[in-house]
């Protein structure tokens, strides 16, 4: 189930330097312990909004969401919710019967949601998958239906004649969606913030790898490239961007390279959480012992230097010690007695 949750999450990503406000209802066929149905919200990558058929209450996730959205709120999110439950279990049957399926584990998920650029400009999406491929879309700029699958000819022609429905998908994606995005924005400003990458560029794999790694940043849109004497490096592998405990994400990025090489290496990292792009250069192994070495050096040579002059002053304070000089009378001070014998 997380898993389907997870698919819709990537499906619907917003692009680096936007906001977006995402729905995913999941309904599966009967299994033992796993829920029916499933609806969860996401404001960027930050679950706020669960429900699901078992405990068939709408529950708020953030704490930003829960003191600022009042009881109403929950209510009518558990209605609509509610609602929702039938048509996911009614469509399953109906997806069975058009693929001549009997029995198995089936999915249908819907996928909703708007997104607020950087530039101001706005975007909106609503897609259906059938076990966990794409069944049919909303094209909201001609408002009609989209599908890849034959047998979903039917649910096109079927949804497309009702253009009025169309028409108030589309003022929903467009108005009242970002309406209510910009309201969670504002609400949750604080923990949607972005937060920077710490970045880390060294040679792994006994030194024949170069390694760049991202983590601790949010949100999880990210680019990083390598690069050798200033030109991308397109031979790199990738692990993609995976979630920390923290909520926080990861990537690691690597290359192989030749150790000996004189090239210079550089990761670049752009992120939201960044004021510019960051640029990493490797710094081989070698060049860093060698600044121990030549900081080594100096010490002792400063040590040997403290012991000569602590050697030089003593031998120098020896001499002084031997020196005797005349005495003087014991009657009366020296200089009254200078005075008396002129």
């Amino acid at each position: 189930m997380l898993r389907l949750i997870l698919l819709g999450l990537l499906c619907g990503g917003a692009s680096a330097g936007s906001h977006s406000l995402r729905y995913f209802h999941t309904w599966i066929t009967p299994l033992p312990g796993i829920p029916e149905f499933m609806v969860v919200g996401y404001v960027d990558e930050k679950l706020f909004d669960y429900y699901d058929s078992e405990i068939r209450r709408d529950i708020p996730r953030q704490r930003w969401a829960e003191e600022n959205l009042g009881a109403d709120y929950w209510e009518r999110q558990t209605q609509t919710a509610r609602g929702w439950e039938p048509w996911g279990k009614t469509n399953i049957q109906t997806a069975l019967e058009r693929t001549n399926q009997t029995g198995g584990i089936h999915t249908i998920q819907m996928m909703y949601g708007c997104e607020l650029r950087d530039d101001g400009s706005t975007g909106g999406f609503n897609q259906h998958g059938w076990d966990n491929s794409d069944f049919i879309s909303f094209d909201k700029k001609d408002m009609v239906w989209v599908t890849p699958l034959s047998w979903g000819e039917i649910t096109k022609n079927k949804w497309d004649r009702d253009p009025a429905l169309n028409q108030q998908l589309k003022g929903y994606l467009e108005g009242t969606c970002i309406e209510w995005l910009k309201k969670y924005l504002k609400y949750g400003e604080r923990e949607l913030r972005p937060v920077k990458p710490s970045v880390t560029f060294t040679s792994v794999g006994g030194n024949k790898q170069l390694s760049c790694v991202a983590t601790g940043f949010y949100p999880h849109s990210i680019d990083v490239s390598l690069f050798r004497d200033g030109v991308k490096i397109d031979e790199t592998e990738s692990t993609g961007v995976r979630p920390n405990h923290d909520g926080s994400y990861q990537i690691h990025r690597w290359t192989e390279f030749d150790p000996n090489s004189q090239a210079k290496y550089s990761c670049v990292v752009d992120h939201d959480g960044l004021g510019q792009k960051l640029v990493v250069f490797y710094e081989p192994k070698t060049s860093s012992m060698l600044l121990v070495i030549i900081c080594a050096v100096v010490v002792l040579v400063v040590i040997i230097a403290a012991i000569a002059g602590v050697v030089w002053y003593k031998k120098k304070a020896g001499q002084k010690t031997g020196y005797n000089p005349a005495k003087t009378s014991d009657k009366g001070d020296s200089s009254s007695a200078s005075s008396a014998t002129a």
